[in-house]
């Protein structure tokens, strides 16, 4: 998880200062990374 969490960039103090921004799009630019993310998510959803 934690090579997941390198893939998501934080911008801190944006939009105001206390306020910190993840920006994702680095994630999603990671084709390997999105699937794990994908997968991820529709496990939690599997018996739903």
């Amino acid at each position: 998880m934690e090579d997941l969490k390198a893939l998501i960039r934080e911008v801190p103090n944006f939009p105001r200062p206390g306020i910190n921004f993840y920006d994702i799009t680095t994630l999603l630019k990671d084709a390997r990374g999105l699937r794990r993310v994908v997968d991820a998510l529709a496990e939690q959803f599997a018996d739903a």
